[in-house]
């Protein structure tokens, strides 16, 4: 009962707004400040294209077609497990781009799931000849498993390594190589796990590198993470098709 009084209530104030007031964005930002939301702690001082330019140089061809090679979203989540915990469509196009045309050495991801990010980063890895590794951080065994079978399926298996644990754990820190090209963040979300994750790692990227936070819009953990520290970094931030967001930092 107290959780549809939870949610019924905001919708009955926004209908009585929409229907007594003609302009309603700031009544739907106060509802959304009410909430521990914020619109505008979020930013990007660079421009999207001015961004990217510089990975596409020296790459003739194009990457590879993730929508052809890749097997569909659903069929990579074990039965009983939520799908929406994959990244959107979107998403791991992107990292799969990212990954061909940075032509990294190496690529950490942090937080796996079942392995639909980790496949177009794989992919991606493979198909730009640069000889790189993925490394697939998860805390739970049967993730891993689900993750690496995922891999073998499409013939990337000997593209990654596994690696079970909490990201922040010595233990893995010390298993991960010492530099990275390229760190996929898609853990806890919260705060203030995100902000040391982002200090933990973004020092081990090498210059030129990216690192790429997923639910940086939707997570309000994440987006603080990123605030408290957008003066060490360029940031570009986009939203997604569930309205996640994706954040890329670049060191200054």
């Amino acid at each position: 009962m107290s959780f549809l009084r939870h949610n019924i209530g905001p919708r009955l104030r926004l209908m009585r707004t929409a229907l007594f007031r003609r302009f309603i964005y700031p009544d739907v930002i106060k509802m959304a400040e009410d909430y521990g939301l914020s619109y505008r702690d979020l930013g990007a001082n660079v421009e999207p294209f001015e961004f990217v330019r510089p990975l596409t140089r020296g790459t003739a061809a194009p990457p590879p077609d993730f929508g052809a090679l890749i097997k569909p979203v659903e069929t990579f989540t074990p039965p009983g497990e939520p799908e929406f915990f994959n990244s959107e469509p979107s998403v791991g196009r992107f990292l799969g781009q990212l990954a061909y045309y940075l032509r990294p050495q190496t690529v950490v991801e942090l937080g796996c799931f079942v392995g639909w990010s980790s496949v177009h980063l794989a992919l991606g890895l493979q198909a730009s000849q640069s000889g790189g590794r993925l490394f697939c951080v998860d805390y739970r065994q049967d993730y891993l498993d689900a993750t690496t079978a995922n891999l073998k399926r499409h013939g990337l298996g000997g593209v990654a390594t596994p690696v079970l644990g909490l990201s922040l754990e010595p233990s893995v820190i010390e298993a991960l190589p010492q530099w990275i090209d390229l760190v996929f963040l898609d853990t806890s979300h919260s705060y203030p796990a995100t902000r040391d994750e982002i200090v933990a790692y973004a020092p081990r990227v090498r210059s030129g590198g990216l690192f790429v936070l997923h639910d940086s819009i939707s997570a309000s953990g994440v987006r603080r993470s990123i605030r408290e520290l957008a003066g060490r970094f360029d940031a570009l931030t986009f939203a997604t098709e569930r309205s996640n967001g994706v954040t890329i930092l670049r060191a200054r």
